[in-house]
């Protein structure tokens, strides 16, 4: 019985002996590397259907993304270790495109900036605008308010981000009232205002044009 008791006692430590060993080699291994994605859905990136290819075919043959994305050079470096920190799928790191075609002070009357703030929404996420000054042109201090914005809107529609991309748009409150009174929780499925339901397919559009047509202007690993 003692020479039983010796052999399993000598057997569980050596396997975890083991066992902390791989967990310190996987410790090591993981030390350094970017967090894991928040994203619900990649699929969303690859999406190929009829309002996808409707905007695919129009920004294939314009120069619209080409300019986006070489207005993007001096800011993209700077904007994807944020995005990474977070966890944030580097897509939407290129937002932009979309908003103000990566330009710093592209105004549409109601919003301003590289990411297109309204100031209530500026204000909310501690963005200055004022007569004194308007941090929604200052592309560090409105990226690092993006990115808590849009992670905000993520863990809202619990990272499905053609919901959460449509709330950064039309507003959270307007798409968790449509989903509910829809009763349905996939965007490709809810009837929505044109702008916002064209949102979505439109920036997905962009990105699979930026990387098939223009991969040698495109940074990240999307």
């Amino acid at each position: 019985m003692g020479t039983w008791r010796t052999v399993l006692s000598v057997t569980l430590a050596a396997m975890l002996a083991a066992s902390c060993a791989v967990n310190a080699g996987q410790g090591r291994y993981n030390r350094g590397r970017a967090p894991v994605v928040k994203d619900k859905n990649p699929a969303l990136w690859n999406v190929d259907n009829a309002r996808v290819a409707k905007f695919k075919a129009y920004y294939m043959k314009t120069n619209t993304v080409e300019k986006a994305l070489a207005n993007s050079r001096p800011h993209i470096r700077r904007i994807l270790p944020e995005f990474r920190r977070r966890g944030l799928p580097e897509q939407l790191a290129y937002l932009p495109m979309l908003e103000s075609l990566f330009t710093r002070r592209a105004d549409s009357g109601h919003a301003r900036g590289l990411w297109q703030f309204t100031p209530t929404t500026a204000r909310a996420m501690g963005l200055r605008v004022s007569r004194y000054g308007d941090d929604r042109l200052n592309i560090p201090r409105a990226t690092k308010a993006a990115a808590n914005y849009l992670d905000q809107l993520g863990d809202q529609f619990d990272y499905d981000w053609a919901l959460a991309l449509a709330a950064y748009n039309g507003g959270p409150g307007y798409v968790e009232r449509s989903a509910k009174s829809q009763n349905t929780q996939d965007f490709w499925a809810l009837d929505l205002r044109e702008e916002t339901a064209d949102y979505i397919p439109r920036f997905v559009a962009m990105l699979q044009v930026a990387k098939e047509k223009y991969p040698h202007l495109v940074e990240g690993r999307w």
